[in-house]
């Protein structure tokens, strides 16, 4: 029998929770190795490293996906403050976004900067040293980023549970962080076009093709099979009850065909949506890691921002867990929300 569906709101305290066996063994063993010595130095982050999984369709991902390195830079810029970085320099090269006509390290096509500088430039001391993040056993390198400093100990209940503030987050996005102008204006062009003034517009992110960890999750305690789309409708409509004598939209951001379909049928012609974002059948692979798709790998990661930024734009964010929409509340930390973790049981 299936564990019932428990929405976490905002408006309420986190519930207690202890972490899972998983979360408690990963604590513990990066509770023993060293904190690289920062002070005074650049950090300089590579590409993640995942342990490879075979998928059921045979195809491997060795990378952290955008926005999970989005939030492990936003971590190692809190960090670097904490323990007197000079600043912090973004080297991410790996395949899923890649493009070499657009030059080797994908972070600049996004963002417009990869350099942030956290202390003042002082010739006299020695604040231009490096330091290279991409050692394998080590607790910030090749397979281990600072995501965990933004997620605390119970990271995969995150943003219910966290290391660093919403508030926090965005003072670090706003000092260090810019999205680049050309994706800025496409997301409040769609904002301007598709939202009607004045409207109550619900935000709804339902990363589907890769969120359910099969037969792993016994273990892990996540879940081993997909939310019913039912179950982000009905909240939907409870988040629109309280506002029924305001006009209202549903914006919906997903990498899934099929739910795009059903919140259609359920929502009509108040949904909207981004036209030009890639999506595959439910079961496929992760959007970043699917080749076949016809976009490019610029396009995989820009579409994706521009869905945050329109969740960011909303009135009130629908979620499971995903760093995607975890991203939307950072760039607007006031954003009521609910929050489906992908646990099996409280």
């Amino acid at each position: 029998m299936s564990p019932p569906i428990k929405w976490y709101r905002s408006t309420a305290a986190a519930p207690p929770v202890l972490p899972s066996a998983s979360r408690r063994a990963r604590n513990w063993l990066r509770a023993r190795l060293p904190e690289p010595d920062v002070r005074g130095r650049t950090m300089v982050l590579y590409s993640r490293r995942t342990f490879p999984r075979p998928s059921l369709q045979g195809v491997r991902s060795d990378f952290h996906g955008l926005f999970s390195e989005f939030h492990s830079v936003l971590g190692a810029l809190a960090y670097g403050h904490a323990h007197g970085a000079a600043g912090v320099r973004v080297e991410f090269r790996s395949p899923l976004y890649a493009e070499p006509d657009r030059g080797a390290n994908w972070w600049t096509y996004f963002f417009e900067s990869a350099e942030m500088q956290l202390m003042a430039p002082d010739s006299n001391v020695h604040s231009r040293a490096e330091l290279h993040l991409n050692g394998i056993i080590t607790k910030y390198g090749r397979y281990g980023g600072f995501s965990d400093v933004v997620g605390g100990p119970l990271a995969y209940l995150y943003p219910m549970t966290h290391g660093i503030s919403l508030p926090a987050l965005n003072r670090l996005l706003a000092a260090h962080v810019r999205v680049r102008p050309e994706i800025v204006e496409e997301a409040a062009r769609l904002v301007s076009e598709q939202f009607e003034p004045g409207a109550y517009v619900v935000g709804v992110h339902y990363r589907g093709t890769d969120a359910t960890h099969t037969w792993t999750g016994a273990v892990t305690h996540y879940r081993t099979s997909p939310v019913p789309y039912q179950a982000y409708a009905e909240e939907v409509r409870q988040v629109l009850s309280a506002v029924s004598h305001r006009a209202a939209q549903v914006f919906v951001a997903t990498d899934e065909l099929e739910f795009l379909e059903y919140m259609r049928q359920e929502f009509g012609a108040r949904v909207v949506w981004l036209d030009n974002a890639p999506r595959a059948p439910s079961g496929g692979q992760a959007i970043h890691l699917d080749r076949t798709l016809p976009v490019s790998n610029y396009q995989k990661g820009r579409s994706a921002i521009v869905d945050c930024l329109v969740l960011a734009a909303t009135s009130y964010l629908v979620k499971g867990r995903s760093n995607l929409s975890d991203a939307s509340l950072a760039f607007n930390p006031q954003l009521p929300y609910s929050f489906l973790p992908d646990v099996r049981s409280q």
